[in-house]
């Protein structure tokens, strides 16, 4: 059967019918405007992506993940999710409010009733979770020049659902399960994916749907806030659109998007988006090589290993370094391939990234023509 919720069931705070009854409570209150990782996570709240969490987290909440990966009821959880603003906006705010959250309109589409509010530790936040200060690294980056240095804690409650980056291939938890049942689907694997498709990518997802059992695959984009140099949304989807399309069998495959910001927190993170599939209703999870990292801040195969220090209630498929073979003729990996490293085509986005900008031809070895066509067009990869 679909894989049940992660701590129990889907904690959804999401009331649409009420929307005028709130516009009109909320009409002239001041609200917060959350950086644009905070709007996205408070969706993620608000449509049960982050389950169990109801809210954005309070300080001692944060500490239990920062400390020990886990909430205080004990439950595995890797990533804080909070909300930081300036301290002016903090002034006025006090526990018991109900402060409006407003898009980048400033259009209100829902509330946070405020629980606390503390400073953050924004080293410490570096340390445990990026396992890193050094601003070089995305998240380190925005953590030390955008955030704001208090952080608002309590539950969400959204009205209005606003437009995010994945349009129309955004689905919530609720709606992704409802769609596995229809389809029959009792085994479903989950592939993460931020960048579009080369042939490792392909040769992950086709053996992981010829496992036994495995009734269909959920290709899960994320394509919220990437860092510079990664792709855009478009291309992302697109390309994806072209590989089912044209290389896979459409009944066995779905293709959503997930917009948030991508944490480049190598074995935390790869826990925290197994976590956001079990919600959606995934039985199995596939872990590559060096999942969510970013430049060399992690050992390649980290991700792997965190898996086996927590039960998570979801089934981790784990893949060695895959690479293109010449005297194999195919896509393979050192845990099977007995040829030298010599006749290996080592399979990039940073070198297929240098390739486009080089104007260079990109290799059938490496990615499929018809996506090469869509990552060719001018705004394909984010400044």
């Amino acid at each position: 059967m679909v894989n049940t919720p992660y701590g129990g069931r889907l904690k959804i705070s999401f009331d649409s019918k009420n929307r005028e009854k709130y516009m009109e409570m909320f009409k002239g209150t001041a609200g917060i405007i959350p950086f644009v990782d905070f709007f996205y996570d408070s969706i993620k709240i608000s449509d049960g992506s982050y389950s169990p969490l109801e809210g954005f987290m309070g300080e001692d909440e944060m500490n239990s993940v920062l400390k020990k990966m886990e909430l205080p009821n004990g439950l595995p959880w890797t990533i804080p999710v909070f909300l930081a603003v300036s301290e002016n906006e903090a002034t006025t705010i006090r526990p018991g409010d109900e402060v409006p959250l407003l898009d980048p309109a400033g259009n209100p589409y829902g509330f946070i009733r405020v629980e606390t509010k503390f400073h953050l530790d924004k080293k410490k936040i570096a340390e445990s979770v990026y396992g890193t200060t050094d601003v070089n690294h995305p998240n380190v980056e925005d953590l030390v020049s955008s955030y704001g240095p208090i952080s608002i804690s309590g539950k969400v409650f959204l009205f209005d659902y606003p437009e995010l980056p994945g349009g129309s291939y955004e689905i919530h938890p609720a709606d992704a399960r409802e769609e596995f049942k229809k389809r029959g689907w009792k085994n479903i694997v989950a592939y993460q994916a931020r960048n579009p498709p080369h042939v490792a990518h392909e040769y992950l997802q086709k053996v992981s749907l010829e496992m036994p059992g495995i009734d269909g695959l959920f290709i899960h984009l994320v394509v919220g806030r990437l860092k510079k140099g990664d792709y855009s949304a478009g291309a992302i989807l697109d390309s994806y659109d072209a590989l089912v399309k044209n290389y896979h069998r459409r009944e066995r495959v779905i293709v959503s998007s997930l917009s948030i910001t991508m944490r480049y927190a190598g074995p935390r993170a790869a826990v925290f988006l197994a976590i956001i599939r079990r919600n959606f209703g995934a039985t199995h999870y596939i872990v590559g090589r060096d999942q969510a990292g970013v430049g060399n801040y992690y050992e390649p195969y980290a991700a792997h290993r965190i898996f086996s220090q927590m039960d998570l209630g979801i089934v981790p498929i784990f893949f060695m370094d895959t690479f293109y073979c010449r005297k194999c003729e195919s896509v393979t990996s050192e845990k099977v391939c007995p040829h030298s490293p010599d006749q290996r085509i080592v399979i990039s986005q940073t070198r297929i990234r240098e390739m486009l900008r080089n104007g260079e031809e990109i290799p059938r070895e490496i990615m499929r023509p018809e996506i090469v066509e869509i990552l060719k067009r001018e705004g394909s990869i984010r400044k």
